[in-house]
């Protein structure tokens, strides 16, 4: 039994929205021959590999080589990317968020997952490899093994470790593969942080599991990544300098104007036809400015230390 292909609104909750979410998104792939995975949240959840709780979207990974005729498609149900302007991310562009006004969660659709250094295509065979089915809303949905969810989950945990949350997340992960994980499960957790290029990013993790680890991300991948666990909350910040110092001279003034000057079309917005007020839009930069500079200060702090 399938969703639907637009299943009616009503007052559902968020809960109900991602499983809808990952329903139909799973739907209109199959019917289009688009490979993609679920990923995260309720996945992470079934699994039992965290404390179950709502997540606020639903993440899917899609065929690299797909993911805009995705989006695409999706968009023909309504689905539409947030108005925002394209910024500088210090760990690369991984995903667009995608939004429907009538529903009150997005959905994530990646192409990359930070953490993994493979080059994306590898990263999705090998997850695909290994893939498993799961019935969500009365549809078959495609996600990656629990092994394969291990890492994603660690992964993800890492990143956002100065989060209490996010650490005991990563700590449960290492429980389940310490104690409930079976050996298979354990090898496929392995093997995909391998083909992956993930180990140095979870070395931490290894090292709690007492296993053996090897360097596979380059001085530049390994400065950036701490660098944006350091200063994730800061992202947007922190990107914009890293993309002035990399710049030519010559571009520099322009790269700092366009980091400091946001105009009235490209403040984020969920309606694209709607334009911001000349009010709303000094308010918004006025409150970029404050945060940029409150993120200034910390990141003075990290690279000071």
């Amino acid at each position: 039994m399938t969703l639907a292909a637009d299943p009616a609104v009503g007052g559902f909750s968020l809960d109900e929205a991602n499983e809808l979410a990952h329903a139909q998104v799973a739907h209109v792939a199959a019917e289009n021959g688009i490979r993609v995975l679920s990923i995260k949240g309720l996945v992470a959840d079934r699994y039992r590999l965290r404390v179950p709780r709502v997540a606020a979207d639903a993440d899917v990974l899609v065929d690299p080589a797909r993911r805009d005729d995705l989006c695409e498609l999706l968009a023909l149900r309504g689905w539409h990317v947030r108005r925002e302007r394209e910024v500088p991310s210090l760990t690369g562009q991984h995903s667009v968020t995608l939004i429907r006004d009538d529903w009150p969660n997005d959905i994530d659709a990646h192409h990359r997952f930070p953490g993994f250094f493979a080059a994306d295509a590898s990263v999705f065979e090998r997850l695909w490899l290994s893939r498993e089915q799961m019935v969500i809303a009365n549809t078959t949905v495609s996600v990656p093994s629990r092994g394969a969810s291990a890492v994603i989950a660690a992964l993800h945990a890492v990143r956002y470790s100065k989060s209490e949350r996010h650490s005991l997340e990563l700590r449960d992960v290492v429980e389940r593969l310490r104690d409930d994980f079976s050996s298979q499960e354990r090898t496929e957790f392995f093997d995909v942080a391998r083909v992956g290029c993930a180990q140095w990013v979870l070395r931490d993790l290894y090292d709690q599991l007492g296993e053996r680890w090897q360097t596979d991300a380059d001085e530049h991948h390994r400065r950036v990544w701490q660098l944006n666990r350091e200063t994730v909350e800061d992202g947007a910040t922190v990107s914009w300098l890293d993309a002035v110092r990399s710049a030519p001279l010559a571009r520099k003034p322009a790269v700092i104007l366009r980091a400091a000057w946001i105009s009235r079309a490209d403040i984020p917005r969920n309606d694209p036809d709607r334009l911001p007020t000349r009010r709303e839009a000094w308010q918004h930069r006025a409150l970029r400015w404050r945060r940029g500079f409150a993120a200034l200060l910390r990141y003075a702090r990290v690279t000071l230390r």
